[in-house]
């Protein structure tokens, strides 16, 4: 089990990942989740005759819209870090989830925990909740570990891979 930072190689494989990389594979991640969803619920609220000029009127967005956020977000991080470590936007920048205690693959336990975090917070519909859901991967900056509270909670570590 590692004891601080210098159980980490310094560089290469299995060295703590930085913030960067993380923050840009988060970026990517989100996109790759984003994309599809907004075009399909786009089509779902032409369907159902979704009148913009309401929203004003406090005819906002849909509320199962925050639940198809998180159920998407999710479903999607949770399967590809339980599976594979990482997902794409993880696999393009050379980094992976690895559990803090032997460095495998997390639990998909693990995996949900990590994600569902910071995904709760972000479906709360409070203008706060969004400083919340940015400090908690912001975290990760004032970890010796590069260890966010959802890494902490998980009990999980982001290392390089290459």
């Amino acid at each position: 089990m590692p004891t601080g930072a210098d159980s980490f190689p310094a560089t290469g494989p299995n060295a703590l990942a930085k913030f960067g990389p993380r923050a840009i594979a988060r970026l990517l991640d989100v996109a790759l989740v984003a994309v599809p969803l907004l075009a399909g619920v786009s089509v779902v609220l032409v369907l159902g005759d979704y009148d913009p000029n309401r929203a004003s009127e406090g005819d906002a967005l849909p509320p199962w819209l925050a639940a198809a956020w998180f159920v998407t977000v999710f479903t999607y991080e949770t399967l590809a870090v339980a599976w594979k470590g990482r997902t794409l936007g993880k696999l393009a920048l050379g980094i992976r989830v690895a559990r803090f205690d032997n460095g495998r693959r997390p639990l998909w336990w693990q995996a949900g925990i990590r994600v569902a975090l910071p995904a709760v917070i972000a479906t709360i519909p409070h203008p706060l909740t969004q400083i919340v859901f940015i400090g908690i991967y912001f975290s990760s900056q004032f970890d010796p570990m590069g260890r966010g509270l959802h890494d902490k909670a998980a009990g999980t570590v982001v290392v390089t891979t290459r």
